[in-house]
């Protein structure tokens, strides 16, 4: 995604080798958004050329050579360009490059390079990291320990959540209202100015429009794709549906069914895709819409009104716990949700390995004194989970129904 802090990431890992004794001359660096660098690698008609670009910049080529590249995606031909190199000078010269907007890379990038890369997806900050950027890392360092899949699996000791003092989780909850409006985009959570942290999000969104959108997407029409991102900002959490969104937009439907996968694939949207095993009374094709970050939505219908004065509170706390559960590399691709044709429908389910449905469900102000949602107890009574979840924004508690244990789980902790 745009913004993440992929550069920087580049930067620290410089760093790194520089403090494991790695020379300066062992290390290179092209920011193919510079014109002269994209030039020097674009124009390359030979790729063993390569190699006089890197002497020219003063690398050392009787030792292994680090070669950053920024923003990769720019070269026609980037997979032809790294495979090359790879296959003819592994392991004399080591890559490390970044791209943005998964569309572009997977336009480019074709599978001859399978086997020869590892990939890593950066995302806006999680919570936990969100903390340590405020300047709360003994605070991270603790939130850190508590995982929802070890919790799933039992790993993690009830008691050690219940040992979190009243200050912090007072902290906790002042710093989750503040994500919740602002979000995790690393130069944004930085910022203390309110105003400046708004300007900063609407920029942010407003670049992603130009480049990756108009450019990478080849639309013209920016104002009916603004009406579609302004009518999935304000349906976070529902089912989408391309007939009623292209009425709604006034635009056709393959133009509506193009923008979400712009949006998908250019981290903007999350597209959930429901969890069933009977076809005839379980909802099996409509996806739910979620943004990748609260801020980023928040920004695009210009509201950063504090919580207490805005009625979408408990939609932007079930985003929350989509965006955290995606940041999480071993489920990223097991979330679901579950509705029936009469209805009943639980926010999130997590499968396991050994395909045992957990079901996750967001309610801002339960408490156990209150019965327990209709789409919950209709997924246990169906399914049967060992346990199941309810995240809210109250204290940590557990009850049993029929024979599942049921987790309510303050947000922060997820």
């Amino acid at each position: 995604a745009r913004q993440t802090g992929k550069t920087s990431l580049l930067y620290l890992l410089m760093k790194h080798l520089l403090d494991s004794n790695i020379s300066l001359s062992q290390i290179i660096y092209l920011d193919l958004e510079n014109i002269h660098d994209f030039n020097l690698l674009q124009n390359l008609k030979n790729f063993d050329d390569f190699l006089q670009i890197l002497r020219e910049k003063g690398a050392d080529q009787s030792k292994r050579i680090y070669v950053f590249i920024d923003e990769i995606q720019h070269l026609d031909k980037p997979s032809s360009f790294l495979k090359y190199l790879h296959d003819h000078y592994k392991p004399h010269l080591k890559f490390i490059v970044t791209g943005s907007s998964s569309l572009e890379i997977k336009k480019k990038f074709t599978d001859r390079l399978t086997g020869r890369i590892y990939r890593f997806m950066v995302k806006p900050l999680s919570f936990v990291e969100f903390l340590e950027f405020k300047g709360a890392g003994e605070l991270a360092r603790r939130l850190s320990g508590f995982k929802l899949e070890h919790l799933i699996s039992g790993e993690i000791s009830e008691k050690d959540i219940t040992e979190i003092t009243s200050d912090e989780k007072k902290e906790l909850a002042d710093s989750l209202n503040e994500y919740l409006i602002y979000g995790g985009y690393p130069a944004v959570s930085l910022k203390d100015n309110l105003l400046v942290k708004q300007k900063d999000l609407s920029e942010i969104y407003s670049l992603y429009v130009r480049w990756d959108i108009k450019d990478i997407g080849e639309v013209d029409d920016i104002q009916g794709y603004n009406r579609v991102v302004s009518l999935l900002a304000f349906q976070i959490g529902s089912l989408v549906k391309e007939l009623e969104l292209a009425f709604s937009s006034q635009l056709s439907r393959p133009t509506v069914k193009k923008y979400l996968f712009l949006l998908e694939n250019t981290f903007v949207i999350r597209l959930v895709l429901p969890f069933f095993t009977n076809k005839r009374i379980e909802v099996t094709k409509t996806p739910k819409v979620y943004f990748e970050d609260v801020g980023l939505r928040n920004a695009v219908i210009n509201n950063f009104l504090p919580l207490n004065q805005r009625t979408d509170g408990g939609h932007l706390l079930e985003n929350f716990v989509l965006s955290e559960l995606s940041k999480k590399e071993d489920i990223y691709d097991r979330i679901r949700y579950w509705r029936t044709q009469s209805k009943n429908e639980v926010d999130f389910v997590w499968q396991d390995d050994w395909g045992k449905p957990c079901p996750i469900e967001v309610k801002s102000g339960y408490t156990r004194k209150q019965s327990l949602p209709s789409g919950l107890k209709a997924f246990i009574k169906k399914y049967n989970p060992s346990k199941a979840f309810i995240i809210m924004n109250r204290e940590f508690d557990t009850l049993m129904y029929e024979k599942t244990k049921i987790i309510l789980l303050p947000a922060w902790l997820i």
